[in-house]
């Protein structure tokens, strides 16, 4: 097994962890956004307990086959350290920052933007600390792991920074297309700070801290 999994291309690799890792996400998203309702909640309690286990599997599959084949956490510049939790702090901040400019220009220039922003519904109902904390834990580190530690890592050595970068911002895009507008004007300006801080820093704990953030925070008020 692990000879065959050896013998595999680096494109086959490609293949494998792309597909395995975002054909699931993208198609669901999708398939959300086309069947959309205005006003419906984004997410039950149920979906996040889903989607924990889902990301778990597969990550820990994804994880045993990439070990096979030689990646390691040093490789993904994976090093969880008290200075890249600081630093992680940090770019949560500044991307947050961001974020509100962008959303305010974009808000100020259309008033349907405006009113997208008032009209999302994030979750129906309340939920459970345990579930909102585990959803905010497990899905910052599958998207960074996999958007931006092994995706940039292979496409920028083979087709230039820009090339991974823009790819790594689309997948997450696409990803999030259910959440509409609002996603967008949200997803676009993080995707390309995470992807161009770690092109450049080459450290990918510093952007799970800070996705940790986001989830987190995004989820608070709705904890019962």
């Amino acid at each position: 097994m692990l000879k065959l999994l050896r013998g595999l291309t680096p494109r086959d690799e490609f293949i494998i962890v792309v597909v395995v890792a975002w054909a699931p996400a993208i198609v669901a998203s999708i398939y959300a956004a086309i069947t959309a309702r205005p006003g419906a909640p984004l997410f039950l309690e149920i979906d996040f307990t889903v989607l924990v286990i889902e990301e778990l599997v597969t990550m820990t599959g994804l994880a045993f086959f990439l070990h096979a084949r030689g990646w390691t956490l040093e490789r993904i510049g994976l090093r969880p350290t008290g200075r890249e939790t600081v630093a992680g702090i940090g770019l949560f901040i500044i991307t947050y920052i961001v974020i509100q400019l962008v959303w305010l220009a974009a808000a100020l220039s259309s008033p349907s933007v405006q009113q997208a922003g008032t009209a999302i519904n994030t979750v129906e109902g309340r939920i459970n600390p345990l579930s909102g904390i585990a959803v905010s834990i497990v899905n910052p580190i599958f998207e960074e792991v996999f958007l931006c530690g092994y995706l940039i890592t292979v496409l920028k050595d083979r087709f230039g920074t820009w090339t991974a970068i823009n790819v790594s911002v689309g997948i997450r895009l696409i990803c999030h297309l259910y959440q509409g507008v609002v996603g967008v004007i949200a997803i676009v300006p993080v995707g390309l700070i995470f992807a161009v801080y770690f092109v450049h820093k080459g450290r990918l704990w510093p952007l799970i801290v800070a996705h940790i953030l986001f989830d987190f925070f995004a989820l608070l008020s709705f904890f019962s």
